[in-house]
C-alpha cells in the first residue's frame, strides 16, 4: 500500500502544478463517495476530507501517493442546490481536465450503486466515451445492495457502454480496495497521453 498525502488544491486548471508524475482523476456527483474512496485507498479516515453537504468540494484537489502518481479529485457534479454559476462552471472544468491534462493515464467515473442509471452519470459516460478518454466506472456503495440488484447493475451497464471496465467498491472490502489499485497500477504505468486533441486520440478503453 503506497502512502497519500494532501498535495495542492487549486481553483482554476491554469494553477494545476507542472509535473510529469501520471495522474488518476475521480470523476461523480455530488456526494456519490470520492472522499470516502480516496481515505479507502489509503487507509487513512482524513485525508480527503468527507463532506456531508453535497457540492461542497468547489476546487481540484491533488494527493500524492509516495511521490509516484497524484489521485485528482474533481469537483462534483449534478448537485442542483449549487450556486448556478458555480455548477454551471463544474461540467467546464471537469470536461477541460479531462481533456487536456497530459499526464491523466485514467479517471475513475464513480457512481452510486444505488442510482446506477443517473442521467448525469450517463451524460459523462457518453462524452468520455466520446472523447476517447480512458475511464473505469467504479460502482459504490455496493454494501447497500442485494446481489439480484448488482447482477442487473452490470447487465445494464454492459448493454449500454460494452466493454467499458467495472469495478465494485465498498469501503466495508478490502477486496475492492486491492482490486482498484491493481486498476491504478496498471494505469499509471501506460504512456504519457499523445498531444493530438482528444477527439483525435485511439480509443484505449480496458476490455
Amino acid at each position: 500500500m503506497i502512502p497519500g498525502i494532501f498535495f495542492a488544491s487549486v481553483g482554476n486548471l491554469s494553477e494545476l502544478p507542472d509535473d510529469l508524475r501520471p495522474q488518476v482523476a475521480m470523476v461523480g456527483r455530488s456526494n456519490v463517495g470520492k472522499s470516502s474512496i480516496i481515505n479507502h485507498l489509503a487507509n487513512q479516515k482524513q485525508l480527503a476530507r468527507v463532506s456531508g453537504e453535497p457540492g461542497r468540494t468547489q476546487t481540484v484537489n491533488l494527493y500524492d501517493f509516495g511521490g509516484k502518481f497524484f489521485l485528482v479529485d474533481l469537483p462534483g457534479y449534478g448537485f442542483a442546490k449549487t450556486a448556478k454559476s458555480i455548477r454551471e462552471n463544474f461540467p467546464t472544468m471537469i470536461r477541460e481536465y479531462l481533456s487536456t491534462a497530459e499526464q491523466l493515464r485514467m479517471a475513475f467515473l464513480i457512481i452510486d450503486a444505488r442510482i446506477p442509471q443517473s442521467p448525469f452519470d450517463v451524460e459523462m459516460m457518453e462524452w468520455m466515451t466520446e472523447q476517447c478518454i480512458p475511464f473505469t466506472i467504479v460502482m459504490n456503495k455496493m454494501d447497500k445492495v442485494t446481489k439480484n440488484e448488482a447482477f442487473t447493475i452490470h447487465q445494464k451497464l454492459e448493454e449500454q457502454f460494452p466493454g467499458v471496465k467495472r469495478l465494485e467498491h465498498s469501503i466495508r472490502d478490502g477486496k475492492t480496495q486491492k482490486a482498484m489499485w491493481g486498476a491504478i497500477e496498471s494505469a499509471v504505468r501506460t504512456p504519457q497521453r499523445s498531444s493530438l486533441p482528444a477527439f483525435l486520440q485511439p480509443m484505449t478503453l480496458e476490455d
